[in-house]
């Protein structure tokens, strides 16, 4: 027995496409993989996104997909991401591929490397901020 595909349906995506967290450069992956090599750098690159409720004190956070923290959330760790938003705490210098959201209850203690920025009025920002482009991957080097 055949069936006949609804064209009304959509299908999902054959593939989707994310950055390694290491090198940057660009990987095509299965929509459904959770995590990949970098066939560039032969590291692991995770790419599942992650919605933090409470308190996780870890050494790194490093996902190509979207991180979210909820108002209840606080979080103590470097973090490599793709997508940040921030309605809780962070604790640590933050990387972003590509924008980083802070809610008014959030807070950020750390520096911020990031291609776009959104703060929100009553948020609390407490470190260095690199926005744009061309914004180094890297936190600045403070002892100039």
């Amino acid at each position: 027995m055949f069936l006949r595909k609804n064209k009304d349906v959509q299908e999902p995506p054959v593939e989707r496409f994310v950055n390694c967290t290491h090198c940057g450069q660009q990987l095509r992956v299965s929509p459904n993989a959770f995590s990949v090599n970098c066939r560039h750098c032969n590291r692991r690159v995770c790419i599942e996104d992650h919605f933090i409720t409470y308190h996780h004190t870890i050494t790194n956070i490093e996902t190509s997909g979207k991180v979210a923290i909820a108002p209840t959330g606080y979080v103590r760790a470097q973090m490599r991401v793709f997508d940040l938003d921030v309605q809780g705490e962070v604790c640590g210098n933050v990387t972003a591929r590509g924008k980083v959201s802070v809610g008014a209850e959030g807070r950020v203690v750390g520096d911020i490397t990031a291609e776009r920025l959104e703060v929100k009025e009553g948020a609390t920002l407490n470190g260095y901020l690199q926005i744009g482009p061309g914004a180094k991957a890297e936190p600045p080097d403070r002892t100039t």
